[in-house]
């Protein structure tokens, strides 16, 4: 149920760290904002007043149900606040934000910053954004902020605004145009995804091959309706993951699942949408439950798998550790008293025990290590932004489409029937534990 972890591992898992387990809803979450400035001198006073308005009315109708609070910010220190509204996307910034959803588009020049890799029309534009800035565990919540942005766009409410916003520029612009849901005064926006490479790794129930060789599970299905959203036809291929790694960090338009997300990622992929999400930790026996990993006796004698990134945690948190080939292995070890605990998730437990030769709901979770994400991907290398625009819409549309949620509800019946794994879904995304 897992594929090990580190600098080039896949799985339907992704870091986004325990932070609380927030149920991935940003309920009661506070956010200061403010307008970055720097737009072009061509627009007006007023324009510009007219560009910040739309551009807050945006984020904040696609925030209003979800709890989020919007206050402006107080503070006189340049782009001090959480969040920044229409700020440029160039090569200085890049590293510096989390890129929410993009909101206009200009030609750029003359003050202007280009943003590198917007599209491949003749004129380079300079493309503005909800940014927030980057910091300490709010990689979670630019995710949920970037889905709830993408789901908005996807409204009859949003095409109503951006129309009326469209229609109060062209008199001075009268190339603006509502593209991939930005605003773009420099007319006709283009992101050609015709050379896209579609790559999985096997993973269990999630992307595996099938009869014919054609690649099934919830991952794949989900993957595929992406495609049939933006009219692609490309197959999907499958590889192993160090293939993989190296294609997408060195070649354009390479669309890749599931990948987990890391920081020292950040540089090599585009997150479009999380797949699932896992719950990583220490089971065991007729163990007690202890708050933190750190207060778990080093006595304790810890099984990992052979090569895993928990290995060395667990090393370093002075443990006994011993590795093991397969988590049926390894959960034998644990019944046999060969070992204490299981450092793995409870996907993997699942997995590797068999529930008609022991009874596997007694190894439980004796202490929280983190939670991961496994996302869809893009290869960032020379990859248009664009490109990543046009898949995180049609993501979200897939998302709340009737087709994909009961594709999603007779996975879940399935994995549940057949093969008794915890899991529940939230967002369209699988969490493998347990909601209580």
């Amino acid at each position: 149920m897992e594929i090990r972890e580190g600098i080039s591992s896949v799985a339907f898992t992704v870091i986004v760290c325990l932070c609380a387990l927030w149920n991935f809803s940003v309920r009661a979450q506070a956010l200061t904002y403010s307008h970055a400035q720097g737009l072009p001198s061509t627009i007006s006073p007023s324009g510009k007043l007219g560009i910040q308005s739309y551009s807050l009315t945006v984020f904040k109708n696609a925030l209003s149900k979800n709890g989020i609070d919007l206050t402006p910010a107080t503070s006189t220190i340049p782009n001090s606040a959480d969040v920044l509204i229409n700020l440029i996307r160039d090569e200085k910034n890049e590293d510096s934000y989390y890129w929410i959803t993009p909101l206009f588009a200009f030609e750029c020049g003359d003050k202007i910053n280009c943003t590198p890799n917007a599209g491949s029309q003749t004129t380079t534009i300079a493309v503005s954004y909800i940014a927030l800035s980057k910091s300490e565990g709010v990689a979670n919540i630019a995710e949920r902020l970037s889905e709830l942005t993408a789901q908005y766009k996807g409204s009859d409410d949003f095409i109503v605004l951006a129309d009326a916003m469209r229609d109060e520029l062209k008199p001075l612009f009268p190339k603006t145009v509502l593209t991939f849901g930005t605003l773009s005064l420099a007319g006709e926006l283009h992101a050609n995804t015709d050379n896209l490479w579609i790559i999985a790794d096997n993973v269990p129930l999630f992307s595996e091959v099938g009869e014919r060789g054609k690649l099934t599970g919830i991952a794949a299905d989900l993957v595929r309706d992406i495609l049939d959203e933006v009219t692609l036809k490309q197959d999907i291929l499958s590889a192993p993951w160090e293939r993989i790694a190296k294609e997408a960090m060195t070649k354009s338009n390479v669309l890749v699942f599931s990948v987990i997300r890391t920081n020292e990622r950040d540089s090599v992929f585009h997150w479009i949408t999380p797949i699932s999400r896992n719950l990583h930790g220490l089971y065991g026996i007729d163990k007690p439950y202890f708050n933190s990993i750190v207060d778990v006796p080093k006595s304790y004698r810890v099984g990992t798998l052979l090569e895993d990134y928990r290995y060395k945690v667990a090393v370093e948190q002075g443990f006994k550790v011993q590795a093991y080939d397969s988590w049926q292995t390894l959960v034998s070890a644990l019944i046999n008293n060969e070992i204490d605990t299981i450092f793995g998730s409870q996907g993997a437990i699942d997995f590797g025990c068999n529930p008609n030769q022991f009874k596997c709901e007694t190894i439980t979770l004796i202490s929280k290590y983190n939670i991961s994400t496994a996302y869809l991907a893009l290869s960032k290398k020379d990859t248009c932004v664009l490109v990543l625009e046009k898949l995180k819409l049609a993501a979200a549309d897939v998302k709340m489409s009737d087709k994909f949620n009961e594709q999603l509800i007779s996975w879940s019946d399935m994995v549940s029937q057949e093969y008794g794994i915890a899991h529940h879904t939230e967002h369209g995304v699988v969490h493998l534990w347990n909601p209580n």
